[in-house]
C-alpha cells in the first residue's frame, strides 16, 4: 500500500511565509521524502517477508526460529515506523501553531 506524500503540501501553501519552504530547501525536502518513501518500502517488504515465512512454516517449508525471528523484525520495524509518524505529526502541529 503506498501512501501520497502529495497529501501534506495543501496545508504547506497556507502556512504563513516564515514557515514556507525556499527554493534552497526543496533538495532536502525532495530528498526527506526520498528517504521516507524508501523506508516504508522497507517496512513493507519486511511485513510481506514475515507473512510469507509464516505461511511457510504452516506448509512445513521454513522452520519455527525462521519464521519468529521475521516477524519479530517486521513488528520491530512497524513499531519505529509508527513512532517516526507520531513523532513527525508532533512537529508538524508544533509548526502550525507557531503562525
Amino acid at each position: 500500500m503506498r501512501i501520497p506524500l502529495e497529501r501534506i503540501a495543501p496545508p504547506i501553501a497556507n502556512a504563513p511565509e516564515a514557515l514556507r519552504p525556499t527554493r534552497e530547501d526543496a533538495g532536502a525536502g525532495a530528498a526527506f521524502a526520498s528517504h521516507l518513501a524508501s523506508s516504508l518500502e522497507t517496512v513493507e517488504a519486511a511485513a510481506q517477508r514475515a507473512d510469507e515465512d509464516a505461511e511457510g512454516m504452516v506448509a512445513g517449508t521454513v522452520d519455527l526460529h525462521t519464521a519468529m525471528i521475521s516477524m519479530e523484525k517486521a513488528d520491530i520495524m512497524l513499531k519505529v515506523g509508527a513512532t517516526v509518524r507520531n513523532k513527525l505529526l508532533d512537529a508538524y502541529r508544533q509548526l502550525t501553531q507557531l503562525g
